[in-house]
């Protein structure tokens, strides 16, 4: 069975580790304050969002690994993308838009996918209307750079990397650092503020993932793949759980234990087939509707606790609320919104898309 007929599981489960990660970084401090344990557990979920750039490098791969229309596969690639990131996005951001101009100038701010402030910290520049929208910034410059480089067909992959390398050595050659390090702020301006952040280079790793596991034999047996699954899954946990040396987005150790673990299970997907929990990839699913429902379901959460409540544990019934918020308001928003909206859009825009295994 080819590759473009394949569901891939391992993406979704992938997706679904990465959403749940970032959503009890964010939850761990109500959590925190009943049981001081998940504090330290969740403190480094936001390798989330490298597992998240990650994947958004794979499936760029994936679906345009046959593509060779130039200008054409250009323009539906783009649209595929705006289609599916920008209205779930917006309509997000208006649910807390607020009522003074000065937050809808903010909301109306994140919509250009430029930085926030750019006198901010690296990598994030500042935070949008909808904090989670810093991610967001990149990977619409990603596509962007996507979207210039399947113009030139098959040396689309060269032209991404030349683009994303040299842009990220920019700081190197300018500043005079060894690396470009994802957590200074470089004095950039606009777009070149994010194209020349380290984090970028998650985007190409996840290309290379893609590359070696559609066509590569990595393993010479199933036991040799699950083993190497299993080391990189400890990897990760010991990353995710604070043991490493330089943990933070973009970083040595994010990168590496987020690169591993694609790597991995994705190839063993390719060679062997997998079966992953229902539940990891269910999230998977509607992961990008998690990302975007979160805030608001810890935001509410925290409003009806602190006005009704404020006896013992209200930490821990905080947390358990915007949990179930957030699950309820990420099923509604994917069925409504990330799915008809999205896929009605798309079709007046592409009256015959090409489908996509990987949306």
């Amino acid at each position: 069975m080819s590759h473009e007929q394949k569901k891939l599981s391992s993406i979704q489960a992938m997706r679904g580790l990465a959403a749940m990660l970032v959503v009890m970084f964010h939850f761990r401090t109500d959590l925190a304050s009943d049981i001081p344990l998940a504090n330290w557990i969740f403190a480094q979920g936001a390798i989330g969002v490298d597992l998240f750039f990650m994947i958004s490098g794979f499936i760029v791969y994936y679906v345009t690994v046959n593509e060779d229309g130039g200008i054409k596969s250009s323009a539906v690639f783009f649209t595929k993308r705006i289609c599916r990131i920008v209205p779930p996005y917006v309509i997000a951001t208006i649910f807390i838009a607020g009522n003074s101009w000065d937050k809808w100038y903010s909301a109306l701010h994140a919509f250009t996918f430029l930085p926030a402030n750019i006198t901010q910290p690296a990598p994030f520049f500042g935070y949008p209307r909808l904090f989670v929208g810093w991610s967001l910034n990149y990977e619409f410059v990603f596509y962007g750079i996507c979207t210039l480089a399947l113009i030139f067909r098959k040396y689309k992959y060269f032209v991404i990397t030349l683009i994303i390398a040299c842009s990220v050595s920019l700081p190197v050659i300018t500043h005079g650092y060894r690396t470009s390090l994802p957590s200074i702020n470089y004095g950039y301006h606009g777009y070149l503020a994010l194209l020349t952040n380290g984090m970028m280079l998650e985007f190409l790793a996840g290309l290379f993932i893609g590359y070696i596991a559609i066509k590569f034999r990595l393993y010479y047996s199933k036991m040799v793949g699950r083993a190497a699954i299993t080391l990189a899954a400890l990897l990760f946990t010991y990353i995710s759980l604070g043991f490493g040396s330089t943990p933070g987005n973009g970083n040595y150790d994010f990168f590496c234990a987020s690169f591993f673990l694609l790597l991995t299970v994705s190839s063993y997907e390719f060679q062997f087939g997998i079966r992953l929990p229902k539940f990891l990839t269910s999230v998977g699913t509607i992961s990008f509707s998690v990302y975007l429902m979160h805030p608001h379901g810890l935001s509410i959460a925290r409003k009806i606790i602190s006005r009704h409540y404020h006896e013992l544990h209200s930490g821990l019934l905080t947390f358990l609320l915007a949990l179930t918020l957030t699950a309820i308001f990420s099923i509604i928003f994917y069925r409504l919104f990330e799915t008809n909206l999205c896929n009605s859009i798309r079709k007046k825009i592409l009256p015959n898309p090409n489908k996509s295994t990987v949306a």
